[in-house]
Parts: structure tokens; C-alpha cells; sequence
């Protein structure tokens, strides 16, 4: 009987691990780009609004919708201490609110670097319109002078 385990001895082993490191592909621009402006965000006054909700992840809509059928609107929630960003998601555009309600101007910054605000209505009601093609967060800076922020935002 052998006790032996197939697999790689120390010297094959070796060889793939040197192969490796001799052979590095460069980053491509896309993924170098898409992790610097993962930080661009970052600041140590600001407040993360997390994800509390998302539709496309609600277990009782779930087994509703067969594979042809979509859903008309996917829902997002964020949320912080300080407020709530409730997204819905058309086909046509983003439809949001701040709550408690507020108009505050809202800073709208892409992946590929794009950014534009969007001022809240009296009700905290604003429209992204159109929808941006690339992953995006939401910032703003309340009343009471927090900075919140979303987490990336991918439709």
C-alpha cells in the first residue's frame, strides 16, 4: 500500500511558483482605475450609509418572477444614524429620497470619475436621470453638518 498523496513534490512545486512569479501580467488601466477611485470617498469625517435592503435580494419576490420576467423597479436602501437614501430603479432613471426629509444638495461621483449634484425638493424627493452607465455612490452633507456616504452603487 502507498502512503504516498498524489500531487506536486517540493521541486515541481518550485518550478510553478517561479514560473509564476517570473511571469506578471501587467494591471489592466480598468482595474488600477476602479481601485483608486474605490478610495476616493474615503474621508475619516464621513459617515457610511450601508446597505440595509435590496429587492433584488428579497427571498419573498424571489420565487414570484420566473426567468423572463423582470421586476419593474428595483429598491435600495442606505442607511446611517443620521438619514436614510431610498432608491428605486427604473428603467429610465434612479428616483430617490432622503429621510427625514430635507433638501440638501446630493453629489453623484461615477467610477469613471464623472460627478453631478442633484438638489432634494422640498419633500427630500431627486431623480438621476440618466442612469449612470458605471458604478457610482451617493454623498451629502445634512443639516446638522455630517457627511454621509453610500457604499458603490451597481445597477
Amino acid at each position: 500500500m502507498d502512503d504516498q498523496k498524489p500531487g506536486w513534490d517540493d521541486d515541481e512545486l518550485m518550478a510553478e511558483l517561479a514560473l509564476a512569479l517570473r511571469a506578471p501580467g501587467e494591471v489592466p488601466l480598468e482595474f488600477a482605475e476602479a481601485g483608486q477611485l474605490a478610495f476616493t470617498w474615503l474621508s475619516i469625517d464621513d459617515e457610511l450609509a450601508e446597505l440595509t435592503y435590496d429587492s433584488a435580494y428579497d427571498g419573498d419576490r424571489a420565487g414570484t418572477l420566473t426567468r423572463d420576467e423582470s421586476a419593474p423597479l428595483r429598491a435600495l436602501t442606505y442607511s446611517s444614524p443620521e438619514l436614510t437614501f431610498e432608491l428605486e430603479i427604473t428603467d429610465e432613471a434612479v428616483h430617490g429620497q432622503i429621510v427625514p426629509c430635507q433638501v440638501l444638495d446630493i453629489q453623484v461621483l461615477t467610477l469613471s470619475g464623472e460627478e453631478l449634484v442633484v438638489t432634494t425638493d422640498q419633500v427630500g424627493c431627486f431623480t438621476l436621470r440618466p442612469i449612470p452607465r458605471t458604478p457610482f455612490y451617493l454623498r451629502c452633507h445634512t443639516a446638522v453638518g455630517i457627511d454621509v456616504v453610500t457604499n458603490w452603487i451597481a445597477i
